[in-house]
């Protein structure tokens, strides 16, 4: 049995599990990030996770982690939400603490590898995927080119479209981007702009019903995804549009909504899906272990 582990690098916390070739989660640990603390903090608590997880039959680590990712090297090329990873060759680094062969790809690549191994993008051969979390992760998928990259590894930056020309700044250094509008963090910001209130997200989503406040900035949020999500599908004409990520997890809230703004925005609505991810936050560890038994095999 081949078994590879998976490390799935948010802005909160880091997860990591031990994959078999069946996508099996046979051992799982996670940690906080630790993001705002700098670089080595957070490889000191991907070293203690690779320690707990690993064994004599580890074949190769696979890592899933915001920004631009040189996959071919495996440097961090841009990351804008922890402290000290632009610039850093994750590869070595974490070759150097395991002593096991490491694969380093963007987290919303993983996420889609996971979801057309396995889940919701299985029987689709043209995908686009976002993740909703503390950012805006994107990936896109063709089954004739596999994932797009771009000549900059920025191929699916999709958090980094711009919604809104001149629009409030994001991390990556550009104003209006979609992930400024569109992901949890920006639910938190402007909830507290209205309230000067400190809340989750999920806090937020909760107080739908109960809050004008809380309601009006889901309501924004859904309206600004929606939008978005049209200008995905013009561009890239996918089959299926897979939604992923920590906020999914609220969408009970707001799906419904999402789906009926997106049917009045999408003059081509009825020509695609929208479908929630399947393995919600596992999708970065079983997709992290995926590619490294993939690129393993490749080498």
């Amino acid at each position: 049995m081949i078994k590879t582990i998976g490390l799935d690098i948010g802005g909160t916390k880091i997860n990591g599990a031990v994959i078999n070739e069946r996508g099996e989660i046979l051992k799982t640990y996670k940690l906080e990030t630790c993001a705002k603390e700098g670089a080595q903090k957070v490889l000191y608590n991907i070293e203690k996770i690779i320690n707990e997880l690993k064994d004599d039959d580890i074949r190769a680590i696979g890592v899933g982690t915001p920004g631009f990712i040189d996959s071919e090297k495996g440097i961090v090329t841009f990351a804008g939400n922890i402290d000290g990873w632009t610039g850093l060759n994750l590869k070595k680094e974490i070759e150097k603490r395991s002593g096991i062969k490491t694969f380093i790809e963007n987290d919303a690549n993983i996420a889609l590898i996971c979801e057309k191994w396995l889940g919701a993008a299985k029987n689709y051969d043209d995908v686009v995927m976002i993740t909703l979390g503390t950012g805006l992760g994107g990936a896109v998928y063709n089954s004739k080119m596999g994932l797009l990259e771009g000549a900059n590894f920025q191929g699916a930056e999709l958090g980094h479209v711009i919604l809104y020309p001149n629009g409030e700044y994001c991390t990556c250094g550009q104003s209006g981007c979609a992930e400024a509008y569109c992901s949890g963090s920006a639910i938190r910001r402007h909830y507290k702009q209205l309230t000067q209130q400190d809340k989750t997200g999920e806090e937020i989503f909760n107080l739908y019903e109960k809050d004008e406040i809380a309601k009006n900035v889901v309501n924004r949020f859904i309206d600004d995804l929606s939008w978005y999500l049209t200008s995905l599908r013009n561009i890239f004409d996918p089959e299926i549009i897979i939604i992923g990520g920590g906020v999914i997890n609220s969408s009970k809230i707001w799906w419904d909504k999402l789906i009926y703004k997106f049917n009045e925005h999408c003059h081509l609505a009825s020509k695609i899906k929208l479908k929630p991810a399947k393995f919600l936050n596992d999708a970065g560890i079983i997709g992290a272990g995926k590619i490294a038994m993939e690129r393993l095999e490749n080498e």
